[in-house]
């Protein structure tokens, strides 16, 4: 409906002169106002005229003249919010900000308490707001350090976005802060991940949205735990004794490997698979996303369908708090993203000037270390706030920081070789320009659409992957990634520490020569002006007619026939180039082909189409038991076995998946637990062994090797006996049956009620991964892993079919009928049709049509 069109007040005085309160119009139902609009308008801009009806529709009889009418107040936001099964918001209007209105005001209504929290974090406010208990002293520190001051951020950053994008925002502020007005504070959700009555609610603007998503693009690098503690853990210059003799650089590289496995989320994986003309039945592209994030909370997900008539019309899902659709489809293109480990930072190495320690050496001049004090308040358990402070400093390059969190080798200003590390983070204003390049890829008809918005480089830490209606498929490594070219690894990362933590990480933390101009980050004139990243261009894409599927692991493999080859490690760290793959990843492709050839047990019919997609989806194979499994029953037929048979017999009777009528998968996931922590790369998530493996890698055959257990050597069978025997103990120790029903053993408890959740750890093999740890009774409530998952594509007609599920249902609000709906769906492997279309929505439409106005 456009504005000018919009009912004036007065076209609700019967309603209201019926009802004679404006609170009780707000709350009749559909069939008391007979149609299925429900119409609200702000306190604020209607008193009057509220007031004025009330006086019209007095049962005086006295003929006093009519008082003239008021003049209608101006519209700043309208927009219509109509909701279809599972509590799914369908929002209308007719510019940007009143989309972004309705979007707050809808989203609110299902999660208000987690998106503020999530705000008075990145606004660096939670210990002001909260105490040291619910807050971090260490995350406001680093983002007040970050973001500086906020009318000063508003000024710089937010100002040079397009007009579009910082209306929305406006709006989706506006629209969240309405429901907290109408709401109170004394009436929002309770209970685990409510705000009732919380001190730490306010009204906040549309700039601390922008710190919010700015603080989620950066949860690959500088919120990433190890590098705010070694942010904070800075104390400047200290002089000490010369302590080279005594650094243990092997226990260094030891603890640096373990710690890097931090910057490896698992909460935060996924799969994505992208589907050309040739890998279909009718030749049309089809989609599926599946991102393995939290379920609640900070990176979980929202549905939603957000239309400006004309200009944008797209549905999927939204991260929390945010005010565009992530992972979504509109009529010709649908996308998904799985996350990237590619580099988002670099470290310097800063030689110091022994006689100024606050000195380093560039290019042969001695540049100053500037100390920068920020100050945060913290509310003391008497409800007094202190004051506290932190000082940063700053080099050219960014913060120095201290890594004695990982290691005591590497503590020092000076460390033992008489260097500091200062960090660069390659994300500092990506999540500020992500929502221009989330709306235009949302209003693309096309892959050429779809790849020109990806051009501004607004995506923080993901692979992109697409399809559109005509069957093309796209995959792009366009992410933020520092220009450092592989000339300068090889060249910048030089003397001690820097191969020390390239070496311990493989190639994920990398620290470059701070005295050397050359070993800066490059400059191409396609990136964002300012950024040092890579353009567009150079980065690793391809478009198909086939498929392009990933798993989190590097571009090399996104398209398993025709590798992408010749890129910098920096673009891909983990599973680069020549290197060994997840299970998952293989997994991935091993059922493409299946299904491709129709061997994969779902359809005798070759190549795919929707129902096929979903069943693969479901599929809930362990690959890391299709690989072992043969060898570990040959193992459990030799008398050294005898004392694990009971779990040797259940792995015997175990259908090697993770459905929820799968008996035994518990024994395997445990078994695999504890080999992964024996012969596992921390970091590249795979097992590597040249003794344990039958068939040991084979870079010709990344997605066949390696495979099998070598049972010709005596200390494999003594490995698998030792850990089918812990396993034993963990499930027992656990009060978990070795045979108990998956349904029994992995569950997430909601208002009471265990919910059976199938699938299992993505880290042995499971497609559909779930990220939930052994704890009494099982594997309760999980965390993350299969979230928002849809399943698209496109017929003859001009609207899309999708089939999706939003695991842990679309509210967090206990007593919401959607808090646990599709949960319950999902346990039955049951999908929901995502209405799009004008006459679907109408079909699938549940209670009143809200039009909301200011």
């Amino acid at each position: 409906m456009s504005r000018a069109g919009l009912a004036p007040c007065r076209h609700y005085v019967r309603c209201l002169c019926a009802a004679k309160d404006y609170n009780s119009v707000m709350l009749r139902s559909s069939q008391e106002l007979n149609n299925k609009r429900l119409v609200m308008f702000k306190h604020s801009l209607t008193i009057v005229v509220v007031s004025a009806l009330l006086v019209a529709c007095s049962d005086s009889d006295d003929s006093a003249p009519a008082p003239q009418p008021e003049p209608e107040p101006s519209l700043i936001y309208s927009a219509e919010v109509r909701r279809t099964d599972f509590g799914i918001p369908h929002i209308t209007a007719d510019d940007w900000g009143s989309l972004g209105y309705g979007f707050g005001y809808a989203y609110a209504q299902d999660n208000f308490c987690i998106a503020m929290r999530e705000i008075v974090f990145a606004s660096g406010r939670s210990t002001e707001l909260m105490g040291e208990g619910m807050g971090s002293v260490e995350s406001d520190f680093l983002f007040r350090f970050l973001n500086g001051n906020k009318d000063d951020f508003a000024e710089e950053f937010v100002s040079e976005l397009p007009p579009f994008a910082r209306e929305l925002a406006e709006g989706y502020t506006q629209g969240m802060n309405r429901y907290l007005e109408e709401t109170g504070v004394a009436n929002l959700p309770a209970g685990e991940l409510g705000c009732r009555d919380a001190e730490w609610v306010f009204a906040f603007d549309s700039i601390d949205l922008f710190l919010l998503l700015r603080r989620e693009a950066l949860r690959g690098s500088s919120e990433q735990g190890i590098f705010r503690r070694a942010l904070l853990a800075t104390t400047g210059p200290a002089l000490v004794a010369d302590s080279a003799p005594g650094v243990d650089l092997d226990e260094a590289a030891r603890a640096l490997s373990d710690a890097a496995a931090e910057l490896r989320d698992l909460d935060r994986g996924s799969n994505g698979l992208a589907l050309g003309r040739d890998a279909t039945r009718d030749g049309s592209g089809m989609l599926l996303g599946n991102p393995h994030q939290p379920w609640f909370g900070a990176g979980a997900w929202y549905q939603a369908h957000l239309t400006l008539p004309g200009t944008y019309d797209v549905a999927g899902a939204a991260l929390h708090g945010f005010p565009f659709i992530g992972i979504g489809f509109n009529r010709d293109v649908a996308w998904t993203h799985t996350v990237s480990l590619a580099n988002r930072f670099s470290l310097f190495e800063l030689k110091l000037n022994p006689d100024n320690l606050l000195q380093y050496d560039y290019d042969g001049e001695w540049r100053d270390i500037v100390p920068e004090v920020i100050t945060i308040q913290v509310k003391l358990p008497d409800g007094t706030l202190e004051d506290r402070q932190q000082t940063f400093y700053v080099s050219q390059y960014g913060p120095v920081i201290n890594l004695k969190g990982v290691s005591p080798a590497l503590d020092g200003w000076p460390m033992f070789n008489g260097s500091v590390l200062a960090f660069r983070d390659a994300n500092l204003l990506t999540g500020i320009r992500g929502i221009e390049q989330w709306i235009n890829k949302g209003q693309a008809t096309s892959i050429d659409d779809y790849v020109a918005a990806l051009q501004s480089i607004g995506n923080p830490v993901f692979h992109e992957i697409a399809a559109d209606r005509t069957g093309e498929a796209f995959y792009g490594e366009l992410s933020a990634v520092p220009f450092i070219t592989q000339e300068q690894i090889d060249r910048c990362v030089n003397g001690v520490v820097g191969p020390l933590l390239a070496s311990a990480t493989t190639n994920v933390i990398l620290s470059l020569d701070g005295s050397d101009p050359t070993c800066e980050w490059g400059e191409d004139p396609e990136a964002p002006p300012g950024t040092n990243l890579y353009g567009a261009s150079q980065l690793p894409q391809l478009r198909t007619t086939d498929y392009v599927g990933n798993s989190n692991n590097s571009y090399w493999l996104s398209d398993a026939n025709n590798p992408l080859e010749g890129f910098p490690s920096v673009m891909g760290p983990v599973g680069h180039e020549g290197q060994q793959q997840f299970l998952r990843t293989r997994l991935g492709h091993l059922m493409v082909a299946e299904r491709k050839a129709g061997t994969d047990g779902l359809d005798p019919e070759p190549l795919f189409d929707l129902e096929s997609l979903k069943g693969m989806m479901y599929a809930n194979r362990v690959y890391g038991a299709e690989l072992v499994m043969d060898d570990i029953l040959v193992i459990c037929a030799t008398d050294a076995a005898v004392s694990v048979l009971p779990a040797c017999n259940v792995l015997a009777n175990w259908d090697r998946k993770v459905n929820l009528d799968s008996m035994g998968a518990q024994v395997f996931t445990e078994f695999w637990s504890i080999i992964r922590g024996q012969l596992g790369n921390s970091f590249q998530n795979i097992v590597q062994s040249d003794e344990f493996w039958a068939q040991d890698y084979d870079v010709s055959d990344p997605l066949n090797t390696p495979a099998g257990i070598d049972i010709s050597i005596p200390a494999n069978h003594d490995r698998v006996i030792a850990a089918l025997a812990s396993a034993t103990s963990r499930l027992q120790a656990a009060s978990v049956a070795l045979d108990a029903p998956w349904s029994e053993v992995q569950v997430l408890e909601r208002n009471g009620v265990r919910v059976p959740i199938h699938g299992g750890t993505g880290n042995m093999g499971v497609y559909g991964a779930i990220s939930a740890g052994l704890s009494e009774g099982g594997y309760i409530n999980p965390r993350a892993g299969n979230s928002y998952i849809q399943a698209v594509t496109w017929d003859e007609t001009e609207c899309p079919i999708a089939d999706v599920i939003l695991v842990p249902s679309q509210s967090t609000d206990p007593e919401s009928p959607y808090f646990s709906d599709q949960t319950e769906l999902y346990s039955n492997k049951e999908w929901v049709r995502f209405p799009f279309c004008e006459s679907d929505i109408a079909a699938a439409q549940i209670g009143e049509t809200l039009l909301l106005q200011e």
